[in-house]
């Protein structure tokens, strides 16, 4: 597609470069021909027996717009000077938006370029860097950027609760004994609505529930859960309390009634659907909705009106290009967050489960695979963990409009596995691969800061963490134990 046949020149855009900026203008000139724009660049175009001087100037003059890749070495070049000011000067007010300022890396521009706004490409992902500029060109085409869906209306802003006193001179101490039996590494933990219940996962194919309501003193209750065939991932109690939803490598969801912890037993037959190993699950807040996710790529939701007789609601969500880690429901049950290993958090609308919409792009701001999110209890805040070792906040009262808050929260030595909030919202929890758990004061997510010292003990790295409902204790999981700890001064 770069330039035209036959003869005629024209070409939707002409891409203005210096040398050690060729990869980026290659880059550029491959994503605008993928979808069907003609280009002019000289690293494709200038062959052997063309008149370079002559071809520059059909560019200049021919192309509809010109793009300049802006870095400092750009911006020093006489060549790369003559170019851009000549796309300026055939549009000296911009109102054909001629010249398209394409930055690739935080360069300052000089003079009448600063007023020109940029597509900005720099210090992203690749996938983040294509959405930017190809919407940056449909914008410059169109001339404004009305969205298709009518905006959320506004809410009146939260007044910010009062900070906190300096963090504790020292960290929360542990609630008894480590809680053991596992004969393999924990892998979920999770609290029942009234906290009197904790369940524990594994991989020896159990679940165990553990009789909490005094911590201290935190026993057994009941048989293990069996029936897993695989390793089991993820645990999460419906918001009754009632009923408990396991996920494990044998491809499988299964629930289970647990209204006697003591005689708990399955409920119906195992949720079958996923290709993959199912490793994260979650109750909507009314209750009538499960969501899944899979070593698949897909993300799946279960009607459980009738847990006996669960059935998928449509089909599965494929946008995620690699593995699901983790899924999360708002706190009102209309929107879906999940994390993969292909480094995103997406976003979905899901007050239809039947008809569901992905609110905007894929959110990109780690470096590698998002193990978990978590939404803030007024679901306002998402928090994300990653293997690139820190944990992040995002801003999603417009969920179609989500973005990060500040920068990463940084301070594990490895992956970080786990995210939870508190009941309140104002603490997050943070478990590491570093075997260790970290506590955030983000009552102001734009600043949060460290409270404590990290929490040490565990003899494996930590995969799980999960506050109780009173939040005065958390739970933690690694290695073959569970630790609960007494967080109240918080």
């Amino acid at each position: 597609m770069s330039g035209l046949g036959g003869g005629t020149v024209g070409w939707d855009f002409f891409i203005s470069y210096t040398a050690e900026d060729q990869a980026w203008a290659e880059w550029v000139a491959w994503q605008l021909e993928a979808v069907r724009y003609r280009v002019l660049i000289q690293s494709w175009d200038f062959v052997p027996g063309s008149d370079w001087r002559f071809k520059m100037e059909q560019g200049i003059t021919h192309a509809t717009r010109t793009i300049a890749v802006l870095s400092d070495s750009y911006l020093s070049s006489v060549y790369g000077g003559e170019e851009w000011r000549a796309a300026r000067a055939a549009d000296p007010e911009g109102l054909a938006r001629k010249l398209l300022p394409v930055r690739v890396e935080d360069c300052d521009r000089p003079g009448v370029l600063r007023t020109v706004v940029s597509v900005d490409l720099f210090d992203v992902a690749a996938d983040v860097a294509r959405l930017r500029l190809l919407d940056g060109v449909r914008a410059a085409l169109a001339g404004r950027v009305k969205p298709e869906a009518e905006p959320s209306f506004p809410r009146l802003p939260q007044r910010t609760p009062p900070p906190r006193a300096s963090p504790p001179q020292s960290r929360p101490r542990p609630l008894g004994v480590p809680l053991t039996g596992h004969t393999d590494r924990v892998r979920s933990v999770a609290f029942s609505p009234d906290g009197g219940l904790l369940a524990s996962a594994a991989g020896d194919r159990t679940v165990r529930l553990w009789a909490v309501g005094n911590p201290r003193r935190a026993r057994p209750i009941g048989a293990p859960l069996t029936g897993h065939t695989g390793g089991v991932w993820s645990v999460a109690f419906a918001p009754d309390g009632l009923i408990l939803a396991t996920t494990s490598n044998d491809q499988t969801v299964r629930l289970w009634d647990v209204s006697d912890p003591s005689n708990a037993c399955l409920i119906g037959r195992p949720l079958a659907g996923h290709t993959g190993s199912v490793r994260s699950v979650a109750f909507a807040p009314d209750g009538l909705t499960l969501a899944t996710t899979s070593t698949d790529r897909t993300v799946r939701l279960w009607d459980i009106a009738d847990p006996s007789r669960a059935q998928p609601f449509g089909d599965p969500l494929t946008a995620h290009s690699a593995a699901v880690w983790s899924v999360a429901f708002s706190t009102n049950g209309y929107t879906l967050a999940t994390a993969g290993a292909d480094r995103t958090l997406r976003l979905w609308d899901i007050a239809d489960p039947y008809l569901v919409e992905p609110l905007g792009g894929p959110r990109i701001g780690h470096t590698d695979s998002v193990r978990s999110v978590a939404f803030s209890p007024d679901g306002q805040i998402v928090a994300t963990a990653s293997s690139d070792q820190s944990a992040r906040l995002w801003d999603v009262t417009d969920p179609r409009r989500a973005r990060p808050f500040g920068v990463g929260l940084t301070g594990h030595n490895g992956r970080v596995e786990s995210a939870v909030f508190s009941p309140d919202g104002r603490t997050l929890a943070t478990a590491g691969g570093d075997q260790t758990v970290r506590l955030w004061d983000v009552t102001d997510p734009h600043r949060a800061r460290s409270l404590s010292r990290p929490l040490t003990g565990h003899n494996g790295r930590v995969t799980s963490a999960g506050f109780a409902p009173d939040g005065e204790t958390l739970a933690t999981a690694g290695g073959f134990e569970v630790w609960l700890w007494d967080v109240s001064a918080l």
